[in-house]
């Protein structure tokens, strides 16, 4: 349950800028947090300032004749150290200095008030677990927020973002441009519906090769639309409802020319917070425990279908859950215990979201049958791809009658027809 006075914070870390969203006690919707009063500024450089004495400032903190350090965000996710006049440092104790820097930042922001929950995202999260990991090891060791905090990619914080919209935006698909320092990135959703249940099914595509950094302004404003809608096809099997651009290199004369022809059919939407917005709606949900039951968030790389193996070749009574849809591939591991009849055959069922079930069906080769159901093995499944799962089924006998073999026979299902 809430306490009052908790705040909920949602951060887009980037090695240049960061950006913070707060969404305050019983509020619905997040607030930029503003780190200078005068401009009015939402963007805070990601940046330690280090005076003589080594003390560690950021934002307007800092005073003229401070070294700046930068580029600790990225040295600290390669385990790298980073140079400067007065010595070396080691990028994770730069990182683990800012983020302490930043949210007590925050809390002077808002009178001290205690944070309840925070969210952080960023691009790196899109493409490996270590980042996450080193996040989360300094939130939760040296910040003190351990169950308290959460560790989004920017494709994570894109999808909560766009279902906290209004349900004609995203409900017939959304993709989103990002067109980043390094270059470009395209995130895409897609909805299917199951049982009074709808999946968001999500993807991600780095296009950094095909549109790097300042190609926009080496073309002519049509080619650019072209461009950008001739890679959004490529990616979706069919044409987004909605469509959202961010990034700083979405700037100049072009970018309105572009989201003119983009907008042919659909409705563009153009910022520059969704990342930290997203984060904070996914912060507010953990924490108030008010995720929606409707919607369930596929990433890729979570399989997209319930997996049962059917009654009558289990030991138990009903369908034997196995796996469940939006679990990551790498991590089903299920096992059951089969006692076989005299078919000596094993059959799944398959749920998949928006779409029909469907049996898939496993007669072992190799393995012995016995009379009176004594054909006792222990059938377990694991996924080698999101649309592959591997069966394996090894004699472990029955009882004293009939010692186990230990004879194991493996089949591949192919999965394919569920939908990358």
């Amino acid at each position: 349950m809430q306490e009052i006075g908790q705040l909920v914070l949602g951060i887009d870390l980037c090695d240049d800028i960061t950006q913070v969203t707060v969404m305050r006690p019983h509020a619905a919707e997040p607030d930029a947090v503003c780190f200078d009063a005068r401009t009015r500024k939402e963007f805070l450089p990601t940046v330690l300032c280090v005076n003589g004495a080594g003390e560690f400032f950021i934002g307007t903190a800092a005073e003229p004749g401070n070294r700046e350090i930068t580029g600790f965000f990225h040295t600290a996710l390669g385990g790298g150290e980073v140079s400067c006049r007065d010595g070396v440092y080691a990028g994770r104790s730069l990182l683990e200095q800012y983020l302490a820097l930043l949210l007590r930042m925050v809390r002077e922001r808002f009178l001290n008030q205690e944070i309840g929950f925070v969210a952080v995202t960023c691009e790196e999260a899109n493409t490996g677990g270590a980042v996450a990991g080193l996040l989360y090891e300094i939130l939760e060791e040296k910040e003190g927020l351990r169950g308290k905090c959460l560790v989004l990619s920017h494709l994570e914080a894109f999808l909560h973002f766009a279902i906290r919209q209004e349900e004609g935006i995203w409900k017939n698909g959304s993709a989103a441009f990002d067109y980043a320092a390094d270059g470009l990135l395209f995130y895409s959703m897609e909805c299917r519906s199951a049982g009074g249940r709808r999946l968001v099914l999500a993807d991600y595509k780095d296009y950094s090769e095909i549109v790097p950094a300042g190609f926009a302004e080496k073309e002519e404003n049509e080619r650019l639309a072209l461009t950008f809608e001739r890679l959004a096809g490529m990616a979706l099997q069919q044409k987004p409802a909605s469509l959202f651009v961010t990034g700083r290199s979405f700037e100049g004369e072009w970018v309105s020319e572009v989201l003119r022809l983009l907008s042919n059919g659909r409705r563009v939407f153009r910022g520059e917070n969704l990342y930290t917005q997203g984060a904070c709606y996914a912060a507010a949900e953990e924490f108030r425990k008010e995720q929606r039951v409707d919607v369930s968030l596929l990433m890729p790389g979570q399989i997209t279908a319930d997996v049962y193996l059917l009654a009558e070749d289990t030991a138990q009574e009903g369908e034997l859950l196995m796996a469940r849809a939006g679990e990551f591939y790498r991590r089903v591991q299920a096992e059951a215990v089969v006692l076989f009849d005299s078919a000596g055959k094993l059959t799944f069922k398959f749920v998949p979201a928006g779409g029909e079930a469907f049996l898939v069906r496993v007669a072992p080769k190799g393995l012995e049958l016995r009379p009176d159901r004594t054909s006792r093995y222990l059938v377990r499944i694991f996924f080698v791809r999101r649309d592959c799962m591997a069966i394996q089924i090894k004699d472990i006998g029955f009882g004293e009658f009939y010692p186990p073999s230990h004879r194991i026979y493996e089949e591949l299902a192919d999965l394919s027809q569920l939908g990358s």
